[in-house]
């Protein structure tokens, strides 16, 4: 299922529901090309179980027992320890 929500041209809060993923793309396009403001779909998976990503770390490993090394910082560009990191000479 998946809603479709738009503001009209009185500011008046409107939606829009369907099924399919395609349709409700197609609803957006056409809602943002007329010149509607505010347009955004969201969509509930009824066939997801559980959170989303991971939802729990315990002593640095997930629930399957991998290990989690992920953080933010670690995302900014900065290298990692199993990255290859390739220098130049200048």
């Amino acid at each position: 299922m998946f809603k479709i929500y738009w503001t009209d041209a009185d500011s008046k809060a409107c939606s829009q529901d369907e099924e399919l993923l395609t349709k409700a793309l197609d609803i957006v396009k056409a809602r943002r090309d007329a010149g509607y403001s505010f347009v955004t779909m969201v969509a509930e998976d009824p066939s997801h179980v559980g959170k989303p990503g991971v939802d729990a770390v315990v002593d640095g490993k997930t629930p399957d027992g991998h290990d989690y090394e992920w953080s933010k910082a670690g995302r900014a560009g900065k290298s990692r320890k199993h990255d290859k990191v390739v220098v130049k000479d200048r």
